[in-house]
């Protein structure tokens, strides 16, 4: 906080004070605010009557012990947390009050006598690991400091400390590596990290087999972008009482929207229509969601991209991964109800893997254009809205291929996903093996698309930074 921060703090609590004399906060508090702004006798003051006041708490002699330390008078401060010993044996604050004093005395060998006794005692808690930490950290013993966190990480992954201090502790050693991925690790688990590792260990003991730094760079990548995509997995359903169920139920109501319209309202389509229609727009959604999500990614992503070096083809792809995570669940609805509506599985259900994976390429060539042109031009994130919902209507999800005209199917197939949902009905409702022909110019033209996305991060890679803050 700033000065007039703490100024502010200490005018609010006065007036507190006044009302609710009989609470230690407003004594304690506002103590620790004149300790702030350097006015000690004031404090010492508050701190006198709040150890009169409440003689049954710690906390007054711990914030005195704490306000003589920082006035330079180390033998109160002494003497205060030796008395907070005698009378508070047992108390967790007492011992990490104690080991803190004896750490500003540089007295560190009594400061880990206090810790251990902390950590012995409370071991559940967090506060005498991350005080274990610390102590190295201000001996500058950084190897040991590094053993430390790592030991915190583990106890207590959601701890930042674990991985920021950790991070100052290995560029202290000279490791800018290790600084990075311990970063890196701050956002996406402590389980990513120890697989880097482990996968670093395992490069060293083959080298003579393969090519350590490529594969070690692919293979970190590749995983960082499952672990982001599954962690994300986990907080979008933890952000709903339906968790999982959601996954299910929003692409059911689509389509139950689209059905009452065309199906019912309109009287469109006859025997079987609503078999033809689920094999359209389940795919379809699939695109236009996995579209939507990553277009904007690199520029939702600017904040990581600023912090460590790290390729701008991961924000798409987490989003890709993360989508086509869901969209598993959905086909496995969209195969049961296809058996229960009397559409029984074939050997052509074989084919759904390959034209899955061809849409897969297709949807990864889009969205990963998209994602790298946005930050060139953001108003195209307006258009892309539209652009989705015109391919909604041209390709082939609400009519069948022979009300298109003769003389206009060709050009109709030349828009891939329309070509990709025809070869879904051929082998779901058609019972018949897809058009190779037809899909492997769409797979074609995935992998050519696919090369030039990735030749074109690799060059535009050193101006993501500049241009997704511009």
């Amino acid at each position: 906080m700033r000065q007039a921060e703490w100024e502010k703090a200490c005018e609010r609590w006065a007036i507190i004070r006044q009302v609710y004399v009989d609470e230690p906060a407003v004594w304690i508090q506002p103590a620790i605010a004149h300790r702030k702004l350097g006015q000690f006798d004031v404090a010492n003051g508050l701190l006198d009557s709040a150890r009169e006041r409440f003689p049954d708490l710690p906390d007054p002699l711990i914030e005195l012990a704490m306000l003589q330390c920082e006035r330079g008078w180390l033998v109160e401060a002494e003497a205060l947390a030796a008395e907070a010993r005698e009378r508070f044996p047992d108390n967790l604050s007492v011992m990490l009050n104690s080991a803190r004093v004896s750490a500003r005395r540089d007295n560190l060998s009594e400061a880990l006598v206090f810790n251990r006794q902390a950590r012995e005692t409370f071991e559940e808690s967090s506060e005498p690991w991350l005080q274990f930490a610390e102590l190295a950290m201000q001996a500058k013993d950084w190897t040991q400091a590094l053993e430390r966190w790592q030991e915190v990480r583990q106890r207590f992954p959601k701890h930042a400390e674990g991985f920021t201090r950790a991070a100052i502790a290995a560029e202290a050693l000279g490791d800018g590596t290790q600084a990075r991925r311990l970063r890196l690790a701050q956002e996406y688990g402590n389980a990513w990290l120890e697989s880097v590792q482990e996968t670093d260990l395992g490069e060293n003991e083959a080298a003579h087999t393969i090519n350590p730094p490529q594969r070690r760079n692919w293979r970190t990548f590749l995983d960082l972008v499952w672990t982001k995509a599954r962690l994300n997995l986990k907080s979008e359903a933890s952000q709903n009482h339906l968790r999982y169920l959601w996954w299910i139920l929003d692409p059911v109501l689509y389509m139950t929207v689209f059905y009452i319209v065309f199906g019912i309202l309109m009287e469109r389509g006859g025997p079987g229509f609503i078999a033809y229609l689920l094999t359209g727009l389940v795919p379809f959604q699939w695109f236009a969601k996995t579209v939507q999500h990553t277009s904007n990614s690199i520029v939702g992503g600017k904040g990581l991209m600023h912090k460590v070096r790290i390729s701008p083809l991961f924000f798409p792809l987490v989003g890709i991964v993360q989508n086509t995570g869901k969209q598993l669940l959905v086909f496995s609805m969209l195969g049961i109800f296809l058996i229960l509506y009397g559409l029984p599985p074939t050997i052509h259900w074989l084919a759904f893997i390959p034209i899955v994976l061809v849409q897969l390429m297709l949807m990864t060539a889009v969205s990963c254009t998209l994602a790298m042109v946005v930050p060139f031009v953001r108003d195209l994130t307006n258009l892309i809205p539209t652009g989705i919902q015109f391919l909604l209507f041209t390709s082939g999800i609400f009519y069948t291929i022979d009300r298109i005209p003769e003389e206009w199917r060709s050009l109709f197939f030349t828009n891939p996903m329309a070509n990709i949902l025809y070869q879904y009905r051929q082998v779901f409702v058609e019972n018949q093996w897809p058009d190779w022909s037809g899909l492997g110019w769409v797979a074609l033209g995935c992998i050519v698309g696919l090369g030039i996305v990735v030749f074109l991060y690799r060059r535009l890679e050193p101006i993501f930074p500049r241009v997704v803050i511009e």
